[in-house]
């Protein structure tokens, strides 16, 4: 029982910490963010090259700010938020329709459109990438675009076996099955808005076709998700390691803290050499 209480307690308290940052950033940019910028500076303080982290299919990096603390004192954390959660696009139509369904976007242009950012904070040197879920392909993507990235970190990301277009009403299925397994509680005209987001985001995804990158690739894939996932990644990955967890709640404690030690020891093998 005891134990029982401890785990709600660090659940709450992780999220009554995520809800905080996220309307910390849904209120103003951040310090040192241009207003244009995706850059989002999670953890900005730290010697080491910076980690950059590609949102999810819901576009806010809210989600990565208890990871970015357990990352390491020395180790910088920066997030990529989608530009649609604040009225703007990325490489496509977010927030209209296009032959009656909310607007698409290549997964290659929103990864152009990051890399750019990034390139622009980090002119020179190997990067460090990464993202969970759709993020996770889009980091892969910017790896193959830049040619320059030592280790791109894919968490619980899903390659999908064939192309597929599923219409608006699946897609606000999956949209509302995604955000109750998050554990948000966002209101109606929350919803409204966030929407166009994952769908674009996960149209992209089921588009994207991935190719072998230069560079180290790691699949920390949740024990949940099955050999299927797995075996979609052997091409492209390097290594591959079960974490604990499924895909929402490898992000949150008691598993949170496996996956980030994880992700220490990848990122401290790159820094070695």
């Amino acid at each position: 029982m005891t134990a029982f209480l401890e785990e709600k307690r660090r659940e709450l308290l992780y999220l009554r910490l995520r809800r905080k940052r996220e309307e910390a950033l849904r209120s103003a940019p951040p310090e040192g963010r241009p207003p244009a910028s995706p850059l989002v500076p999670l953890r900005p303080a730290g010697t080491k090259p910076p980690l950059f982290l590609v949102h999810a299919a819901g576009g806010s990096v809210a989600p990565y700010v208890a990871l970015a603390a357990l990352l390491g004192d020395d180790q910088p954390v920066y997030a990529l938020e989608d530009p649609g959660l604040h009225g703007g696009t990325v490489g496509g139509t977010v927030g209209g329709t296009v032959g009656g369904t909310v607007g698409e976007r290549p997964l290659a242009a929103l990864a152009a459109t990051y890399l750019a950012a990034v390139r622009e904070f980090r002119p020179d040197g190997p990067l460090l990438v990464g993202g969970w879920s759709v993020g996770g392909a889009v980091a892969l993507e910017m790896a193959r675009q830049d040619g320059e990235v030592a280790l791109t970190l894919a968490l619980d990301t899903a390659i999908p076996d064939a192309p597929a277009r599923p219409g608006d009403d699946e897609l606000r299925t999956w949209f509302a099955a995604d955000v109750a397994a998050m554990g948000a509680e966002p209101s109606e005209a929350e919803m409204a808005e966030r929407f166009p987001v994952f769908a674009a985001n996960v149209r992209a995804l089921l588009m994207f076709r991935p190719s072998r990158v230069d560079g180290r690739v790691v699949l920390l894939c949740a024990e949940d998700s099955g050999p299927e996932r797995i075996g979609r990644w052997r091409p492209y990955a390097d290594e591959i390691q079960v974490v604990r967890g499924d895909h929402y709640t490898m992000l949150r404690p008691p598993h949170i803290e496996a996956l980030a030690e994880a992700m220490r020891a990848r990122l401290s093998e790159v820094s070695s050499r």
